[in-house]
């Protein structure tokens, strides 16, 4: 009898840092209480995936929108309801490791706290990092710090990172659709 081994990639917990925020308006789908410790709260919302055309997407239509589950750290999660429209922005961060890749990973369906991105290094004045939803710029105090981190970690420009994702979801704002919306 075969043994079969399934190659589960480590985690990543240490590396270059790394932390991005966008802007997103979508429909809350659940805010929920953590189960664990009932001192924070959780926040699951719907986006367009390319809100470059627009921020509706076709629920029907899995490839027009992606579902974004974070940490609420406002405590929204005890005023928002399901069903209701929100506008806030996400925060993506943690630690980036150099990889073997051709090609940036889209986010699948749901991005939460521990999915592993794979994004493309662009070095240039500034050094970013395209995960395709999202990018983030790497900030160094000085030219010869930013030359001598990206050297160690093996870091330059078309080259592929890994993280594993922190999640976090700041609303300002919800409603309905029309009112969200209509703002900004």
């Amino acid at each position: 009898m075969a043994t079969v081994r399934i190659a589960v990639p480590r985690p990543i917990k240490s590396g270059l840092e790394f932390e991005a925020a966008f802007p997103v308006k979508g429909r809350i789908l659940e805010a929920l209480l953590c189960p664990d410790c009932e001192a924070e709260g959780y926040i699951r919302m719907r986006i367009a995936r390319d809100p470059k055309k627009g921020w509706s997407y076709d629920p029907k239509d899995a490839a027009t929108y992606v579902d974004i589950y974070g940490l609420d750290p406002r405590d929204s999660y005890t005023k928002v309801r399901a069903g209701e429209w929100a506008e806030g922005r996400v925060i993506c961060f943690g630690f980036l490791k150099r990889v073997r890749a051709r090609r940036i990973s889209t986010v699948g369906p749901v991005l939460e706290g521990g999915t592993r991105l794979v994004g493309a290094v662009r070095v240039n004045s500034k050094v970013e990092i395209d995960f395709g939803l999202f990018q983030s710029e790497l900030a160094f105090a000085s030219e010869e710090e930013r030359r001598k981190i990206l050297k160690e970690a093996g870091v330059k420009a078309g080259s592929f990172v890994a993280t594993d994702v922190g999640v976090d979801i700041e609303l300002k704002r919800w409603g309905s659709k029309e009112t969200v919306l209509r703002h900004g």
